[in-house]
């Protein structure tokens, strides 16, 4: 290599060369971070990887060894080798390992777990994108636990989706008692995972504090970021409009028609410019859930990226 050093083909080689060595001693840094258990964390970090280049003080440690040991038990649960780990770009491990190493609340720690044990995983398509680890550094506590429970609301409908079943008889004009009671059992079994589905949600937001009012501007940072957008306002179907003939009362009929259409959309456009008081709406229809916000699609990418969905 000494030889070529002067020449441009050996500086290609050089800058090469020095490449796979970083990469290597990145991937060597990571494994040591990952090991059970984490022995001498605040060495390997600041030697091996140098997060803001001074030590790490005893609170950023533990939240960087805590947040690693989630990441390690992340990569575990989905069977991934930690000697086989993608390597992140350096960049962006720096900006994962110092994010962590900042969240001192457990939730908010699981997401920033949940997004580097993505970027770890060889076949992941998942990458610590910077939308993504902008929106983790300016969440709060408060927000990440919003973001953990309407996760957990999707994942809730999707198996519950996945578990219902469905039965039609052969001939919908005679049915058998048999297939009677076949559709008064799935009823039955439909009704309780249900009603077991929605129990679990309402406990889920028991658990995280979301049950009742939060503080005013709860949403802000969430609606801010792009994570969460108010729910459609259900209104009732206008129809569509049928003039049979174009005389006074026709052009009145159309001129109402055009009102009520107006009307809707203005309703419409005050409600999702609205602040959300709560997650849950007090209008309730039965034994359903309804909730004020709900994820965008950006929010659903960032969740799935975190390894909520």
């Amino acid at each position: 290599m000494s030889e070529d050093s002067g020449s441009e083909g050996g500086k290609a080689k050089l800058i090469i060369n020095i490449g796979k060595e970083i990469d290597a001693a990145l991937g060597d840094a990571l494994r040591g971070l990952l090991v059970k258990p984490a022995a001498a964390l605040g060495e390997l970090a600041s030697d091996g990887i140098g997060i803001l280049g001074d030590r790490i003080k005893m609170r950023r440690e533990l939240n960087l060894r805590l947040g690693m040991e989630e990441v390690r038990r992340k990569l575990e649960a989905n069977h991934i080798d930690i000697d086989h780990i993608a390597s992140p770009k350096e960049e962006e491990l720096h900006l994962l390992l110092t994010g962590m190493s900042l969240a001192g609340d457990a939730d908010l720690r699981s997401l920033w777990a949940g997004l580097f044990a993505k970027a770890l995983e060889p076949s992941s398509e998942i990458t610590a994108e910077r939308p993504f680890l902008s929106v983790l550094e300016s969440l709060s506590p408060l927000d990440a636990k919003v973001i953990d429970f309407l996760a957990y609301g999707l994942r809730t409908d999707k198996d519950l989706l996945a578990a219902s079943r469905s039965f039609v008889p052969k001939d919908l004009a005679k049915v058998t008692p048999e297939e009677k009671a076949e559709i008064d059992d799935i009823r039955r079994s439909n009704a309780e995972l249900h009603d077991n589905a929605v129990q679990a949600i309402r406990n889920k937001a028991a658990d995280h504090g979301l049950a009742g009012d939060l503080d005013a501007g709860w949403s802000e940072n969430l609606t801010r970021q792009g994570i969460i957008e108010r729910t459609p306002l259900k209104q009732s179907y206008i129809g569509q409009l049928r003039i049979e003939q174009l005389d006074e009362r026709g052009i009145l009929q159309a001129f109402n028609h055009l009102n009520r259409q107006v009307g809707q959309m203005e309703q419409s456009s005050k409600w999702s410019l609205s602040a959300p008081g709560t997650l849950f709406a007090k209008r309730m229809v039965g034994d359903q859930i309804v909730l004020e916000v709900q994820l965008t699609g950006f929010g659903k990418r960032f969740v799935e990226a975190c390894g909520l969905l």
